[in-house]
């Protein structure tokens, strides 16, 4: 016998069906009788957590009802069931699905009326108040809460109080959104809300359900059009007898109990959402960065599902892209819009922030295969790397270095070092730039072992004598864009106020220079770093410079010169991205200032040791520096220090001098 291993599933980027966890899985390789009263408690179970899912309860006066079928056969259910012979339906439409409400009221005959919006548009609460006001047959509303075409999230409950107010009943097709998108039906004036098992609560295909007013069920009495279909006939045989009328999806209920539990432990909806969330978040960044510009406005898109245009250039074929990424394991959906030209990819399913990532990782190497350009993609070999752009005199200065620095943020350092699964008292963790050590020297005895790399000599060698006799303390001498160690080496990376002396910039975050070297520094980071491990840079925000800092205004233009060094924190965020990292992350610690109590000094500028303390005064003009020491000569000698410091150490109190900013090596 020849025993082969388990085919490993692909990954499912779509509305459903979509990835399931194995546990879910697993409950289907059960069998069990549909009239059995084991069965029949799982069902019973199930319609009881599912209102719970909705925020109703039945003593609030909800029922959950399940029918065989897709989810679709859930909306033909409500939609033949519930509209009265004589009642008429408005349906307000902005993709494929809210087209089929209207197919499926044209099917049976039944008068409808439609509010038609562009498919990137959502719909407009007093355009409905407009037609139900103009329009007194109109006797029912159904609106796609989340239009899965186009991933754009329609406004249920500005709409359910217009409804509401205006005395109609209110049918919500929430196929992607229940389960994923946080909703309390009450609260929404839902009468009736379709979904289906396949979709945000990690089931299999089998069966839709229905959450549905007990009072506006019961008044449907007569009015269904088919018999399967019946939605006032399926309840009522769920409540006497606790089975379906026709034959149940057995195995598919028992794997839904398993989701539901699965949900719960996550959090409920709310956890859920988050997780939706977060992969929504890294999706966007790395497709941004890949030149892929999303259909749907920014502040209308959900967390579910994304509608990409489609790259423009002529090389890209979305057959062979969708080919190409099933090859490796990742499946995509195609377009369902009728005004543009779209892919589609979902966040929902058992997907993570890791499982976007292996995407991401995928969509570029399919689209270099497809020799597609890729705008922002970083080059495999930098041909031009400047070790440094030093502009201040560190040989000079080393020697009094510590006189005008402190190591603000440590407890920040500390924090983002300790959210690893490797203990500190186990790490191995490189200070990148480790100037005279002073970092090194704070994280002494709570790190297991600490790697120092300094290119200047003169702080090298202040290092080295401070660490000599210290055996778990290295000091190398070497570039931090060509790093001298083996790939994961480290649990951590830290970097302080180093990364502006890699380039020199063309302007405020000029993408024309783009800042090669830092980028360099990113993926050297990301290689020598290991699974989970932490990279935390300490940079200063251009605002930061403009308003955290007294002096900043004596000096202007000095400013401006040290800002084009200065990648701005979008910016920062890019290159983490670029590199590979994930769980971005910014603490700001206002209180802290960079160069300790003295910084207060208003005579500190008349002294080229104090100015020693910040770089920035090093691309001073001697035209520019006399006149900055002439004003603070002046305004101690008038008395006006005093109010000047005041006012701006309001503005440092609100932004403070330093950003820390950090990411995560994925598993």
């Amino acid at each position: 016998m020849i025993l082969m291993a388990p085919r490993k599933d692909k990954l499912l980027f779509t509305p459903g069906p979509l990835t399931t966890s194995g546990a879910v899985k697993e409950a289907m390789l059960r069998d069990v009788g549909s009239r059995d009263a084991e069965f029949i408690n799982v069902v019973r179970d199930i319609r009881q957590q599912l209102l719970g899912v909705a925020c109703v309860s039945q003593a609030d006066g909800y029922e959950a009802i399940l029918l065989q079928g897709s989810g679709t056969f859930g909306i033909e259910a409500v939609v033949s069931s519930v509209i009265p012979r004589d009642g008429k339906l408005l349906i307000v439409i902005n993709g494929a699905y809210g087209k089929r409400i209207r197919d499926i009221a044209e099917r049976h005959g039944i008068r409808a009326v439609a509010i038609e919006v562009a498919e990137d548009t959502p719909a407009d609460p007093q355009q409905v108040r407009r037609s139900l006001e103009d329009d007194g047959e109109i006797t029912h509303v159904a609106l796609v809460h989340l239009e899965t075409s186009s991933g754009i999230l329609n406004p249920v409950h500005e709409i359910g109080a217009v409804v509401k107010e205006l005395e109609r009943t209110f049918i919500v097709d929430a196929m992607s959104s229940f389960g994923g998108v946080p909703l309390n039906v009450a609260d929404a004036g839902i009468d009736f809300l379709i979904s289906s098992a396949n979709k945000c609560i990690e089931g299999v295909p089998g069966f839709s359900l229905v959450i549905a007013n007990r009072e506006q069920l019961l008044t449907s009495g007569g009015a269904a059009r088919s018999v399967s279909l019946d939605l006032l006939a399926q309840w009522k045989g769920l409540e006497e007898t606790g089975q379906f009328r026709f034959t149940a999806p057995t195995q598919a209920l028992l794997a839904f109990r398993q989701a539901l539990r699965e949900l719960d432990n996550e959090g409920g909806v709310a956890g859920r959402a988050n997780r939706y969330a977060a992969n929504h978040a890294a999706l966007l960044r790395g497709t941004r960065r890949m030149g892929f510009r999303e259909y749907v406005p920014a502040e209308s898109q959900s967390h579910i599902i994304t509608a990409f245009l489609v790259p423009e250039d002529p090389n890209f074929e979305f057959k062979e892209f969708y080919q190409r990424l099933s090859a490796k394991g990742m499946v995509i959906y195609p377009g369902k819009l009728t005004e543009a030209d779209c892919l589609r990819i979902g966040n929902i399913g058992r997907i993570f922030e890791s499982d976007v990532d292996s995407l991401l990782a995928a969509i570029e190497e399919t689209l270099l295969e497809m020799n597609v350009a890729i705008p922002d993609r970083l080059p495999t070999r930098h041909t031009e790397t400047s070790h440094t752009t030093e502009f201040e005199d560190y040989d000079s200065t080393s020697g009094s270095y510590n006189d005008t620095r402190i190591t603000v943020g440590l407890p920040v350092t500390l924090g983002y070092l300790a959210s690893t699964p490797v203990a500190m008292s186990e790490q191995t963790v490189l200070d990148a730039g480790c100037g005279t050590g002073n970092y090194l020297a704070e994280l002494r005895g709570r790190i297991g072992r600490l790697h120092g790399l300094e290119l200047n000599a003169g702080m090298l060698q202040v290092a080295r004598e401070r660490f000599a006799d210290d055996p778990g303390v290295q000091i190398d001498q070497g570039s931090i864009t060509e790093l001298p160690f083996a790939d994961e080496t480290f649990d951590g990376v830290i970097c302080n106020q180093v990364l502006h002396h890699l380039d020199h910039g063309e302007g405020e975050d000029s993408k024309l220079a783009d800042f090669p070297n830092v980028r360099t520094f990113f993926c050297e980071a990301f290689r020598v770093l290991r699974p989970h491990g932490v990279v935390v840079i300490n940079t200063s925000s251009h605002r930061q410079h403009r308003e955290g800092f007294w002096w900043a205004a004596l000096i202007p233009a000095a400013v401006d010169r040290t800002l084009r060094r200065f990648p701005s924190i979008d910016r920062f965020e890019s290159f983490f991205q670029q590199a590979g990292f994930v769980g971005f992350d910014v603490v700001v610690p206002v209180a802290e200032v960079l160069q300790g109590e003295q910084y207060l000094d208003p005579a500190g500028p008349l002294s080229a040791a104090w100015r020693a303390g910040d770089s920035t005064w090093s691309l001073t003009t001697e035209e520019e520096l006399s006149h900055a020491l002439d004003n603070v000569t002046s305004r101690l000698a008038d008395g006006s220090m005093a109010a000047f410091l005041e006012e701006r150490e309001q503005r440092r109190a609100k932004v403070g001098q330093t950003t820390f900013l950090t990411a995560r090596k994925p598993a």
